[in-house]
């Protein structure tokens, strides 16, 4: 599968260069499992109150018991990602400034990017025992790695990619390629996925329910990642079955707990045409792609047998629906639906049963386009900003900007070029002579971008990123009368971590 084997090394190339880690921009979701890691190897502890004058006193994402202060995240990405954070430390020192990229940088290449690489390697795997097409399988890879929002958390330390790749993983061992083995390794993803994202014991519940006569082995297999739930949670919170999200120090994000299930209650019609139409967040607005896997879904009933394809339609219907009834469905600053990118792997899947047309490819197209150009430039996009790989980002790029990457280093031009070079590869190995389509694609998702109107705020909010995030000092008063609240505020912030970065 050289095809295949090319978009993946591809991604590859391009997370290893690319360093997104915003000076001053202590990014709540990834510092809170970083400050995990720091805990227990600089202090042998849970608890992360040491470092908070260091994250500022406005970070959030934590959980507080009995007067300590831990991460109010699951703990699975941390874990995963500690060694990583243990082997960088001897080079940069005890936690500071100038050690948080490098140490988080670490732990997101363990934890996030090279699980997205080991999904893709699956899903191409997958794809060819399902009988697809080099050319299908390619273009559905390209689509996965390049069109969803799974681009972007490959790229961050969220543990969305990490989730991603252990239900998919665990759907390829116990449909595709199952064994007794297989069965006890599926179980094993399934805990890491539950260890990582705890809704994803909903999706867990699925695929066990459609290997029902395995469930045993499965279970075998995820035991040990519960017993190391339960463990963490008695460290932190006192009890085997107390978790994280149920102890939130963020007033408004425990009053959001209190409510459902932490959070989550019965699935809403409006939320669920913001996960998947939203302007700014939608699933379908950022990855169009997609919308041709549902026209996939007959073809795929006839050629998987009945668990495999109960199991892959049912484990992203589930995530969906249970992320329709969580108030907080957008996820804050964010590329796309980010609580749905596990089940994004299930919906590309779809796309290796049907032909390869020319509109694929121009959703395709767009869908890079979208995802992409938003990633790669800013991927904390606030939630006022339709269609935002224009809206947001170009702006943004048009003055010079763009992600930290190795290429500042060397010329700022370069460090524009060069990550944009890899994507355009990328497509051109997916796609070959049909890239012309692709092409088609891009240019659809500009026009449409071109045409959004904004709120009058959402160009000073940008500019308070560019000023603040990229070390543009003047980028608030270039966009006129500035409230002096609003310049005490960049000034405050700029005295945080982590430190500069050369654009």
């Amino acid at each position: 599968m050289p095809r295949a084997f090319s978009i993946i090394a591809l991604y590859a190339l391009l997370a290893l260069l690319v360093i997104p880690v915003y000076p001053h921009f202590p990014s709540p979701n990834e510092l809170s499992r970083w400050a995990v890691a720091a805990s227990i190897v600089e202090r042998h502890t849970l608890e992360v109150s040491a470092l908070l004058p260091l994250l500022g006193g406005q970070f959030e994402d934590l959980a507080e018991s009995n007067g300590r202060v831990y991460s109010n995240k699951a703990p699975g990405g941390a874990l995963i990602g500690l060694p990583a954070y243990a082997v960088a430390r001897v080079f940069t020192g005890p936690p500071s400034p100038a050690s948080i990229r490098p140490t988080l940088t670490a732990m997101r290449l363990l934890s996030a990017t090279v699980p997205a690489i080991l999904l893709a390697l699956f899903f191409a795997f997958a794809a060819r025992r399902c009988g697809a097409s080099a050319e299908r399988t390619a273009i559905a890879l390209l689509a996965l790695l390049f069109g969803t929002p799974l681009f972007a958390y490959g790229l961050l330390n969220f543990s969305h990619a990490l989730a991603a790749f252990a239900l998919f993983g665990a759907w390829v061992l116990l449909f595709v390629s199952a064994s007794n083995r297989n069965d006890v390794a599926a179980g094993a993803l399934i805990g890491i996925a539950v260890l990582s994202e705890y809704p994803c014991a909903v999706a867990a519940a699925v695929l066990i329910a459609f290997a029902w006569r395995r469930a045993p082995r499965i279970i075998a297999g995820g035991l040990p990642f519960a017993v190391i739930l339960a463990l963490y949670n008695k460290l932190a919170f006192g009890t085997f079955f107390a978790l994280s999200s149920g102890n939130e120090r963020n007033p408004e994000f425990r009053e959001l707990a209190g409510h459902g299930v932490f959070g989550i209650g019965l699935p809403k019609l409006d939320a669920l045409l913001h996960l998947l139409a939203d302007p700014s967040k939608g699933l379908f607005v950022f990855s169009p792609v997609l919308l041709v896997a549902l026209f996939a879904i007959p073809r795929a009933r006839r050629a998987l047998a009945t668990p495999a394809f109960g199991a892959l339609i049912g484990t992203p219907l589930a995530l969906i629906i249970l992320y329709s009834g969580y108030p907080n469905w957008h996820g804050g600053w964010t590329v796309g639906a980010r609580y749905l990118v596990p089940a994004m792997p299930f919906l590309a899947m779809l796309l290796v049963f049907i032909d390869v047309r020319p509109r694929e490819l121009v959703l395709l197209g767009a869908s890079i386009a979208a995802v992409t150009l938003t990633t790669l430039v800013f991927p904390f996009v606030p939630g006022d900003f339709p269609l935002p790989w224009m809206t947001f980002a170009w702006p943004l790029l048009r003055h010079g900007l763009i992600a930290p990457n190795a290429f500042h280093f060397v010329a700022r031009a370069l460090a524009i070029a060069m990550p944009f070079t890899i994507v355009i590869a990328a497509c051109i190995a997916g796609a070959r002579r049909r890239v012309l389509s692709l092409g088609i694609g891009v240019v659809v998702a500009i026009v449409f971008g071109l045409l959004v109107q904004l709120s009058p705020a959402a160009p000073v909010e940008r500019a308070y990123i560019e000023e603040v995030c990229f070390d543009r000092a003047g980028a608030l008063p270039r966009n006129g009368t500035v409230h002096p609240a609003l310049l005490q505020r960049a000034d405050a912030q700029r005295k945080l971590p982590p430190t500069p970065w050369p654009f």
